[in-house]
């Protein structure tokens, strides 16, 4: 990574984040063709292959009018980390600037562009809420199979901590569920996993809550005209451990085919869980993503909006 010209590392990269169904990616379509754009994604469920509808993947016509990068390009059962995404990334960053092109970032996955924008410095502390999951796992299936379940996402543990290690394997799977990667990746993370890039222009969509709750309701209904139920259904052999089984749908809806719940109770579950994660979405951006740039309502004054990025982008350039 250090191979990086400079020419590269100033080049403008614009970053659009906001919570989800907030139109993120109808905005950076809009944006790339204003300023000749690569869009590659940062959510962490759009770059599982197997998730198309419920993880509300750019359509084929979007992404046949601009490049986009690192979207449904792994498999269900490939754990994505936040070091994998990030590796790939800076090499997509890089051909796109090499083609003329302006990256454009977008997603909703903090800890994802976090670790661009400022570079992945050091193991992160265990927070409480993701140290009790992992504990409540462990009650829940057993020390052998919590090793079976800590091994899956991490291999490197076999060899390197034991099975009756309760401790380090609590610590190893914690980390794992609060930053998608493993402990082992962040004890070798070596000095190119440092910040590599000078200039980011940073905008936020926050639309009326009101607003996108409704939002959030009429998407997941759409979803299901779509094709949800049938995409949720396909994944019914993944193990539940993995990322991908965390898509907000996927649990609710597995449920409902298999007749333990009603179609509405699935509706509900689900509607409520995005709204929530919509919420804490906010929360975080709040806390630690500096905008240069926030928008209500991209839709209004859209050539407006565009016109401000691009000067933006001229700027640097």
């Amino acid at each position: 990574m250090n191979s990086l010209s400079k020419n590269i590392r100033d080049a403008p990269i614009i970053v659009v984040v906001g919570p989800t169904a907030s139109g993120k990616s109808d905005f950076a379509l809009d944006i790339a063709r204003k300023v000749r754009g690569t869009i590659i994604n940062f959510d962490s469920m759009q770059v599982y292959k197997e998730l198309k509808i419920l993880s509300a993947r750019p359509s084929k016509n979007h992404c046949q009018t601009v490049p986009h990068e690192l979207y449904g390009f792994m498999s269900a059962d490939t754990p994505c980390s936040v070091l994998y995404w990030r590796d790939i990334a800076i090499k997509k960053i890089k051909k796109s600037v090499n083609n003329g092109r302006t990256p454009i970032l977008v997603g909703g996955t903090g800890f994802y562009i976090q670790s661009l924008i400022d570079g992945i410095d050091s193991i992160p502390k265990s927070l409480p809420e993701f140290r009790r999951k992992a504990e409540k796992i462990l009650k829940q299936s057993g020390y052998e199979a919590f090793y079976n379940i800590v091994k899956k996402v991490d291999p490197s543990v076999e060899g390197r901590i034991a099975p009756k290690d309760i401790q380090r394997l609590i610590r190893s799977y914690t980390v794992w569920l609060q930053t998608s990667k493993t402990l082992y990746e962040w004890q070798n993370q070596g000095e190119d996993k440092k910040k590599y890039f000078n200039n980011f222009i940073k905008i936020r969509l926050y639309p009326d809550r009101e607003k996108l709750r409704n939002t959030i309701s009429e998407r997941f209904y759409r979803m299901v005209d779509e094709g949800a139920v049938q995409e949720a259904r396909s994944l019914k052999k993944i193990d539940l451990s993995y990322p991908i089984m965390k898509a907000h749908g996927v649990r609710e809806l597995l449920a409902y085919s298999s007749g333990n719940i009603s179609f509405e109770e699935a509706a509900k579950k689900t509607i409520t869980n995005i709204r929530q994660y919509a919420k804490r979405q906010d929360t975080w951006f709040n806390n630690r993503f500096k905008a240069d740039y926030k928008i209500i309502d991209y839709k209004n004054n859209l050539k407006l909006h565009l016109m401000k990025i691009y000067n933006l982008c001229a700027k640097i350039h």
